[in-house]
């Protein structure tokens, strides 16, 4: 048996190694080579950087000790195992290796403690560990294993040192000193070699494509030359060649480092199934052309919301549950009665609701109902279906309905947020059970809240009740607004961990609000302070912090005067859809997104500038921007150089492991949900081990421990939503 000590970095070549032509590329590993501590800080000779602690309950910190070692002095234990938690990342276990684990401890009173190298997610489990028991003298601690499980290129080192039988709550102060952490892998003759990557050299949309539309599919090498020659697309069925085309456009591309040609098949319109292939470089993944071949997503995509819903009984054979988060919640910093905000849609991977991502989610379904309404059902399955009204909308009013609980009904400004204190562990929806806490009343939450309301009030207008209720909250918001213009952004209270939503420039909140007041009232005063706000240097976007284009947009289709101010709001809605789609016309992916823009949530961006572009032909009266919209939806269904459909549940190759705390659950994938995306920032320690090194465009990792690439949200889902029915 092969015997040496094999660094990480070499082992990790190996693993990820790809050629194009979607065929395996051997790589070459050194026949020897010198030892490589896995756990590279482990001796403490210059700190304790990159140690970290966890706190569940108990009090402790970490100190260096001027000779090289970690101290974790204890104040209070807390009451469970890993209430006092130190731990390491940075390292990977390779299914099949065999590693030598060591370190050194000892403990200021005699105590219990366990050690342990586990999942950094999900249920946390253990791959190795140990119970042992430490002194005042220095005991040294030895172990070989195997790793038996799937690789894990993100595992945790950790040592609970909580309360224990004979370390409880009352243990009183102490310190734990650790040193000489070793893990050595000392044998990988049984580590498969295999590969990584998942890419195939043909992109294609893989929901499919409609007969009268577009057809194109991304041919890709990682050779430099360019990509000449034919293609075929043969039918799956028969494998008959159906259709023959040249292909063009041959360039490299920066993004994803790689030379890329066009398969352009648009005339080709009959209904079946199918797959693009290209002679010595290969094929696509199968893919439909239908009049359909988008409904079924479309409706999955939009239940994604149903299920979703916080605070009622949610009916589904996976991912129902009874009531949550149903208990009153405190305001923060009062001492006021608590208040009843329940209701409304979880807003991500965690259990926590937001106004400002909520409001641009509820707005995102309102604006695809009132460009397609004919799309959009009584008939999905949700408990109100055969009311009468599409289920998109009764959707959307469910959250508006806990937006209205969460409106100050004395001064009309919106609280931020409803969440608990900290982001739970990974549990079912009705297991989050802490106190709920009531964030401060924001600026961006009261201007979004107008915003939504206002559009409701229109949209909703064949129910004279429920429009009055929106527009009379949203003009109540507006006198927040009026008399707070320059409140200073939100910030997370100390002791509130969960998602800040932070915004320091009001004036794209304002600038929506007063917009959207005006365009379903047609009060002047609304129009006047619209036109008040300062649109220089004004950010442009469609996001959840700038809200902009939402605010030009419904300034645009107004009844405003045709002045100069509103053809400068128009030609700032056209320039940015001008600059956006230059950028598709120098990635051949047809993709929005500078090499810079690929950061965490870039699908939400992609899934924005196609909707920006529908804006954009709409305000303008033409058809320009109809196929970078296009271009934006194939990308995210497949056409991009990861080769994922990045819609749970859809094509042949979408994410299996989302960072959404329900599918980890229940241990399957919610289906119709839209994952973050390629993230070059590597805003996860998962990330930074697996995508270093990587072009920007393929930053992307299917796990659920990477929530900066592959959490889902609300307002991801919802633009999607708005571009898909559009575009079908």
């Amino acid at each position: 048996m092969k015997k040496f000590l094999l660094p990480v970095f070499a082992v990790l070549a190996m693993i990820l190694a790809f050629s194009s032509c979607g065929k395996k590329k051997e790589v070459q590993v050194p026949e020897e080579t010198g030892p490589k501590n896995l756990i590279e800080f482990g001796h403490f000779t210059g700190g304790i950087e990159p140690w970290m602690l966890y706190k569940n309950g108990g009090k402790a910190e970490l100190r260096h000790i001027k000779e090289g070692e970690l101290e974790v002095a204890i104040e209070s234990t807390g009451k469970i195992q890993y209430g006092i938690q130190p731990y390491y990342d940075g390292f990977t276990l390779y299914q099949g290796g065999e590693y030598k684990f060591s370190f050194d401890v000892r403990s200021t009173i005699p105590r219990e403690l366990e050690w342990r190298i586990q999942l950094n997610g999900g249920d946390y489990h253990a791959y190795v560990g140990d119970f042992i028991k430490v002194t005042d003298q220095v005991s040294h601690i030895e172990k070989t294993f195997t790793m038996n499980e799937d690789t894990d290129f993100n595992p945790r080192l950790c040592i609970n040192m909580g309360s224990w039988e004979e370390c409880p709550d009352g243990a009183g102060e102490h310190s734990v000193i650790l040193d000489n952490f070793e893990l050595y892998l000392v044998d990988d003759s049984r580590i498969p070699k295999t590969s990584l990557s998942k890419k195939v050299p043909v992109n294609v949309n893989q929901v499919g494509y409609v007969p009268e539309g577009r057809k194109l599919a991304v041919v890709r090498s990682a050779e430099l030359k360019k990509i000449k020659g034919k293609f075929t697309v043969v039918d799956t069925s028969t494998n008959e060649i159906v259709y023959k085309g040249k292909l063009r456009n041959s360039a490299h591309n920066i993004a994803c480092e790689e030379t890329t040609a066009i398969a352009d098949f648009s005339d080709f319109k009959k209904p079946g199934t199918y797959r693009v292939c290209v002679k010595d470089i290969g094929e696509s993944f199968p893919f439909a052309i239908g009049e359909d071949v988008y409904k079924k997503p479309l409706d999955s995509i939009v239940r994604m919301f149903y299920l979703q819903r916080c605070g009622t009984k949610v009916l589904d054979s996976d991912f129902g549950h009874e009531p949550c988060h149903s208990a009153k919640a405190v305001v923060f910093g009062t001492t006021s009665p608590k208040i009843d905000v329940s209701g409304g849609w979880h807003d991500a991977g965690d259990y926590g609701r937001y106004v400002v991502p909520g409001a641009k989610a509820a707005c995102d379904l309102m604006l695809a109902y009132e460009f397609r309404p004919e799309l959009f059902s009584d008939a999905t399955g949700i408990p109100e279906s055969s009311n009468g009204v599409a289920d998109v909308l009764d959707e959307v009013r469910y959250e508006l309905e806990w937006m209205l609980k969460m409106q100050d009904k004395a001064t009309g400004g919106v609280y931020h947020k409803v969440t608990c204190r900290d982001f739970p562990e990974v549990v079912a929806a009705v297991d989050e059970t802490d106190q709920l806490l009531l964030s401060p009343v924001s600026l961006s939450a009261t201007g979004d809240f107008a915003a939504a309301m206002a559009m409701a009030a229109r949209i909703y207008s064949f129910d004279s009740d429920f429009a009055r209720i929106c527009l009379d909250a949203a003009k109540k918001a507006a006198e927040y607004m009026d008399a707070n213009p320059n409140q200073k952004g939100f910030r997370n209270p100390p002791s509130i961990k969960t998602g800040q939503y932070e915004d320091n420039d009001h004036r794209d909140e304002l600038l929506w609000g007063y917009s959207e007041l005006y365009k379903t009232t047609g009060d002047e005063s609304y129009l006047s302070k619209a036109k008040a706000v300062n649109l220089n240097d004004m950010s442009l976007a469609l996001g959840w912090q700038q809200v902009s284009l939402y605010g030009l947009y419904a300034y645009a289709t107004s009844n405003a005067p045709r002045d100069d101010h509103y053809q400068t709001i128009r030609s700032m809605i056209l320039g940015e859809a001008d600059k956006k789609i230059g950028y598709t016309k120098i990635d051949s992916y047809g993709v929005s997104l500078t090499v810079n823009e690929y950061v965490w949530g870039s699908n939400m961006n992609v899934a924005d500038n196609g909707m920006l572009f529908v804006l954009a032909d709409k305000i303008s009266g033409t058809e320009k921007y109809s196929d970078a919209a296009m271009s934006q939806l194939d990308y995210l269904l497949g056409i991009n150089t990861n080769s994922y459909c990045f819609v749970t549940g859809f094509g042949s190759l979408s994410p299996v492991a989302p960072h959404h705390r329900p599918s980890q659950v229940v241990k399957k994938p919610m289906a119709g949900m839209l994952v973050g995306g390629p993230n070059a920032k590597l805003n996860d320690p998962y990330a930074k081990v697996v995508l270093k090194g990587k072009p920007f465009a393929e930053c992307y990792v299917d796990n659920d421990q990477s929530y900066s690439c592959n959490e889902i949200t609300i307002y991801w889902n919802s633009p999607l939503v708005f571009l898909m029915a559009c575009k079908m």
